[in-house]
């Protein structure tokens, strides 16, 4: 075989051989690994180390979110949805950060909509500050009279069946995308 074409071989070898890029942000080894110590629905106390074996997507928000949230987990639905790899290998975590209008049975009724693999989880304002300032994930809450918002964060943590962050995505990302990452994090 003539060298110009070993030399195309074996670049061609060494590339298909690179991992390819995410399409969503990697932070590996940037952020810590899933840990935070919260309530479900059913009064349970539940812990990052709970979800361990499975890959676990985390967002922050609250039910009387006028948008960013219901569509933030519908789009996490629709993908779910669709993936090639067992569905029941991934598990989404809603956490509200509205503890006082977000009773158990209200967080419980809104995440049931979107699917069998949502969680809903809240907390204390201590337990709940401390896993927004362990993941970055900014939130204030925003009083007008008993009528309030709560601004917080658009972003989506993804951790891998060992509990590491891996992942960033944001509630705009292409659904192509987080699938296709989703994906490979499930065929590891």
């Amino acid at each position: 075989m003539p060298l110009k074409l070993l030399v195309i071989a074996a670049v061609c070898l060494l590339t298909a051989c690179q991992p390819q890029p995410w399409r969503t942000t990697d932070v590996s080894g940037r952020l810590p690994d899933l840990d935070f110590t919260l309530v479900d629905t059913r009064g349970h106390v539940r812990r990052g180390a709970d979800f361990r074996g499975k890959v676990t997507l985390l967002f922050t928000g609250f039910t009387h979110c006028p948008a960013l949230c219901p569509a933030t987990l519908a789009r996490l639905a629709t993908v779910l949805e669709s993936l090639e790899a067992d569905p029941k290998a991934v598990q989404v975590l809603f956490v509200s950060l509205d503890p006082e209008r977000d009773t158990p049975e209200v967080l419980a009724a809104y995440v049931r909509r979107f699917g069998p693999w949502f969680v809903g989880l809240t907390g204390d304002r201590d337990q709940l500050d401390a896993l927004t300032k362990r993941y970055f994930l900014g939130y204030r809450k925003e009083r007008e009279g008993r009528d309030y918002d709560v601004i917080h964060s658009d972003i989506i943590l993804i951790f891998d069946r060992q509990g590491r962050a891996r992942l960033l995505a944001r509630s705009k990302t292409p659904l192509e995308d987080l699938q296709a990452d989703l994906e490979r994090l499930l065929a590891e």
